[in-house]
């Protein structure tokens, strides 16, 4: 049975969608189309409300929504995919692959921006670049865009707090596509989109299914919904251009998960989008960041990744749990808060596939158990006046360090004789090794390079 039929998972995924549901009502949300993956599965997904109040079309997970500003991950995928390549640096100057980008910056030291400070809202760069774009919803092509940077001042010196720039992703992309020779979407749509079968997913919307696209609303002061208007992203595309469904997100969830190595679907190799997904800046507070293109924050006792998007009409949102492989999907057709939504859900959610897939773990059978009875006990570090004990907890081996507040817990998990892999704390994945003489009597202990003493066996 796999972790998503399990009736404890199917019960809390009832429960997370109840939860949706309930705030697409507080929120007066016209439609919800909302997914959970795990691992390489779409485990669960459910429309809520009208994806199109004028038709009575129902929202699901084959409705196309504005995806918005999660159009960035799919730039900055196309960025790690040439960084491989060879075809640049991160810290290289974007202006050595466009010229013609010049900004100018008031702060002392000011160096030319690099791709590793416009994917990770590091640049200081201003938001949009002193368009009026959003007054008109006509908005300004590349070449604009370009003119409106050189004209701009840095509003921060590089590198010093996440400031948000859909001009530096914008930007980034047509960097990206001055070095490719194709354009930014043909890239995208052949190299990620078609190798990840998200067929129904793109950025020409005259090409994808007219009868599957979410209409967008906005209220009007008696608070009732009408529709917003079409218009395209022109210079935009990078930042927030591309259409897509909870289907077809999901692999792109999916792909973050798999551990091998890059071609065919795996558009990235495992190694390149764990470097994506650790912090590259973080907010004064610590409690958020950006990694490449990936926004970091702390939610239930995990660090998550995600993005957020917002265009007139649409917000979108999706969040993942790397070490439960776990993500979730919202996207809606009014402008909301849905990050909030998912972490009601995700609220429910991860607790239970914490518990779930600890409890899927073999436990340790009796002769095992038995046989670590000899290594239980106090053991004295050589170096230092200190103490750890060595115990069995929840049928695992755990070593305790003493004297910290909450004590600090090591499992050490087998991996021959008398040799065990420590999971957890500043040694994680190195090796503890026990000493044992002659009649077979353990006297101390490794923990890495640094040795113990066996002070006394356990009572």
């Amino acid at each position: 049975m796999s972790i998503g039929e399990l009736p404890v998972i199917q019960a809390a995924l009832t429960l997370a969608g109840e939860q949706i549901e309930q705030e697409r009502k507080r929120r007066h949300v016209p439609g919800i189309s909302a997914g959970v993956v795990y691992d390489q599965a779409l485990i669960w997904s459910q429309g809520y409300g009208q994806a199109n109040l004028e038709t009575g079309a129902a929202a699901d997970a084959d409705t196309l929504y504005r995806v918005a500003s999660i159009s960035k991950l799919f730039t900055a995928t196309m960025l790690m995919q040439l960084r491989d390549a060879g075809k640049l640096q991160l810290d290289d100057p974007v202006e050595k692959y466009l010229p013609e980008f010049k900004v100018t910056s008031p702060f002392v030291d000011a160096r030319p921006l690099t791709f590793r400070q416009l994917v990770s809202h590091g640049s200081g760069l201003t938001r949009e670049g002193g368009h009026t774009g959003w007054q008109s919803m006509d908005m300004p092509t590349i070449e604009t865009l370009l003119e409106l940077a050189a004209q701009a001042e840095m509003r921060l010196p590089t590198m010093t707090e996440p400031k948000y720039s859909n001009l530096a992703i914008a930007i980034l992309g047509h960097a990206l596509q001055r070095i490719v020779g194709v354009p930014y979407t043909t890239w995208i749509s052949e190299q990620i989109l078609g190798p990840l079968g998200m067929t129904s997913s793109g950025f020409d919307r005259a090409a994808l299914a007219q009868d599957k696209f979410a209409q967008g609303y906005h209220r009007d002061e008696a608070r009732q919904p009408f529709p917003s208007k079409h218009w395209d992203e022109q210079g935009f595309k990078p930042a927030g251009g591309l259409y897509s469904t909870v289907y077809d997100i999901a692999r792109f969830i999916s792909l973050q998960f798999r551990d091998v190595v890059a071609g065919g679907a795996q558009v990235l190799g495992s190694s390149t989008l764990r470097e994506m997904h650790q912090p590259i800046i973080v907010t004064p507070d610590f409690e958020s960041g950006y990694g490449v293109g990936w926004g970091i924050r702390r939610q239930t006792g995990y660090k998550v990744i995600g993005h957020s998007g917002g265009l007139p009409g649409y917000t979108t949102n999706i969040t993942l749990v790397p070490p439960l492989k776990l993500g979730v999907i919202i996207f809606t057709n009014y402008g909301t808060a849905p990050v909030e939504i998912t972490n009601v859900a995700l609220e429910t959610l991860i607790p239970v596939f914490k518990r779930t897939l600890a409890a899927q773990e073999a436990p340790a059978d009796e002769p095992t158990l038995d046989s670590w009875k000899r290594y239980l006990g106090r053991y004295k570090d050589k170096s230092a006046d200190a103490f750890i004990d060595v115990e069995i907890v929840d049928d695992k081996l755990m070593v305790t360090a003493l004297g910290t507040t909450p004590n600090t817990f090591v499992r050490l998990v087998p991996q021959g004789e008398h040799i065990f892999k420590m999971q957890g704390g500043a040694g994680t994945a190195d090796f503890a090794t026990f000493e044992v003489n002659e009649t077979d009597e353990v006297t101390g202990l490794w923990l890495g390079a640094y040795p113990l003493t066996k002070w006394k066996a356990s009572t």
